[in-house]
């Protein structure tokens, strides 16, 4: 229990689910603080603290690129541009929105291109690099809503599309995956089973409206004879 709300975490034996009690029982010994939003010890949050959101997803970007075409460079590129725009501390209000994108897409988050940005957009970057939120901002649960929803958004406002949308939140959770193995995150904070791009409902009800009468069908039926076998003799 923190701050009232109870908190549970499932485990695949017995003895992980121990060794993790015992290491919350040894912060609530050494009277660690809990974190309010996660339900665990700072200590859990320490690296994720320390590392920049920006850091990680150039980081993440690098061990990726030799191994990606680039349909899917440019495509991670894109996804970690919005990502990071929303993890910032501030608006860049000194800069055009447009200008942090591009450096953002065409230069932080390309490879090979990175070391040779010109002094304004490295100007740019470095302002990002200042102002970005440490990766522990993935223990808030309405940071990670502002996320996903800024990926679900295209720039005039409207949500985007279905294909564009999975394809995002699918960038998103390699890149939670490649944080866990890093150890900078415990665990994935994207929701399960929300690559949500909401299904297209369709009604199993035929509308009468559109199905032939007996007369329509006939007169199909005869051209359809007509065409293969001729005109009926009168």
């Amino acid at each position: 229990m923190v701050a009232g709300k109870r908190w549970r975490e499932p485990f695949s034996t017995v003895a992980l689910a121990e060794g993790f009690r015992s290491e919350l029982l040894r912060a609530t010994g050494k009277g660690e603080a809990f974190v309010v939003v996660t339900g665990l010890p700072v200590s859990h949050r320490s690296k994720s603290a320390a590392m920049s959101w920006y850091k990680f997803a150039v980081e993440y970007v690098d061990a990726r690129w030799p191994h990606l075409g680039g349909n899917s460079r440019k495509n991670i590129a894109k996804t970690l541009t919005a990502t990071t725009i929303a993890l910032l501390r501030a608006k860049p209000t000194q800069f055009a929105p447009a200008a942090v994108r591009t450096a953002l897409r065409e230069w932080a988050f390309n490879t090979n291109r990175r070391p040779d940005a010109p002094p304004d957009v490295v100007a740019i970057l470095k302002w990002v690099e200042r102002n970005s939120l440490p990766v522990s901002a993935w223990e808030d649960p309405e940071k990670v809503d502002e996320v996903l929803h800024a990926i679900d958004t295209r720039l005039d406002g409207k949500q985007a599309a279905a294909w564009s949308r999975k394809r995002n939140r699918r960038i998103l959770n390699v890149a939670m995956k490649y944080a866990i193995r890093r150890r900078v995150l415990r665990g994935n904070p994207l929701p399960r089973g929300e690559e949500s791009t909401a299904v297209t409902k369709t009604a199993n009800a035929v509308d009468e409206r559109s199905l032939l009468n007996p007369e329509q069908a006939a007169l199909i039926l005869e051209c359809c004879t007509a065409a293969v076998h001729g005109p009926r003799k009168q």
